[in-house]
């Protein structure tokens, strides 16, 4: 039942006997009006302030319920990121590793293939060593040949130089005693020793040793060159090799007047002297 103010004012009860006393029952029933007033009053202002707590309770309810979407937005949102983060970091870690994985083997073939190159390059190398090697170990081998041949073709050549200078010495000596006896005899017969005589003895001595030497000297040119032709024979397969080793023809030449006879060798003037020491003189002495 609601009662409001001005009900309480107009009120009014019956009378009864020995009831309560009007004037106090007015007073009462006027302040418990004006009460009233003032509790349905502060009532309506709570009810206002009750109203407007609640818009504001609404209020911020709502911002509380877009805060929390935002919220949850933003943690969908995070975690979205980071899952796609990492399946992003999956991926450029798989990438790095077959790629890592290509690169390594992309370098062991071609280390491998740097290493098999080397390998057949140095086996080349080594056999071109070995064939070259054998090259000259079998060229020093023919220059040792030929060198063996040469020197025992010089010393045939010088023994027979030698053996004919001896023949040919002997021969002159002699030539010399028969021309000195054939001399000696011609004076003995003629009993004439004069200095024309002496003259014309000598003249025909000194024809004689000319003649002697160039034969002589024919004899060893003839040895020279049959000693060339044989050496050229035996050296013509191997022509550039016994040019480098065999001596031009003057060394020879040097070389086999060095193993020739002493007499051979001594100055004209020796040779003058040992013409005047077998003069007519010396054998008569």
């Amino acid at each position: 039942m609601k009662i409001t103010a001005l009900e309480i004012r107009k009120k009014s009860f019956e009378k009864n006997f020995r009831g309560y006393d009007k004037d106090e029952v007015d007073v009462f029933l006027k302040e418990l009006s004006e009460e009233w007033e003032k509790l349905v009053v502060e009532n309506e202002e709570l009810q206002k302030k009750l109203e407007q707590s609640n818009k504001e309770a609404n209020k911020l309810k709502e911002v509380e319920a877009s805060l929390f979407r935002t919220l949850k937005t933003a943690e969908d949102t995070g975690a979205s990121i980071i899952e796609e983060a990492n399946d992003a970091a999956d991926h450029i870690v798989r990438e790095a590793q077959q790629n890592a994985q290509a690169m390594l083997n992309d370098a062991q073939t071609q280390s491998q293939s740097l290493i098999e190159s080397a390998e057949q390059k140095g086996k080349q190398i080594m056999a071109e060593l070995k064939a070259d090697v054998s090259d000259l170990v079998s060229g020093y081998e023919t220059l040792v040949y030929q060198r063996e041949l040469i020197l025992k073709n010089l010393k045939k050549l010088a023994e027979d130089i030698e053996d004919n200078i001896t023949v040919s010495n002997n021969d002159i000596k002699k030539v010399n005693i028969k021309a000195h006896l054939e001399m000696v005899e011609t004076l003995n017969k003629s009993n004439s020793f004069t200095i024309a005589n002496i003259s014309s003895l000598e003249e025909e001595k000194m024809e004689i040793h000319t003649i002697e030497e160039s034969e002589l000297e024919k004899h060893d040119s003839e040895e020279v060159e049959m000693l060339d032709e044989e050496i050229t024979a035996d050296g013509n397969d191997q022509e550039e090799v016994i040019e480098k080793e065999v001596p031009t023809q003057a060394s020879m030449e040097e070389k086999v007047s060095i193993n020739q006879d002493p007499e051979l060798q001594k100055p004209e003037e020796e040779k003058n002297k040992e013409k005047k020491g077998n003069s007519f003189f010396d054998d008569i002495d």
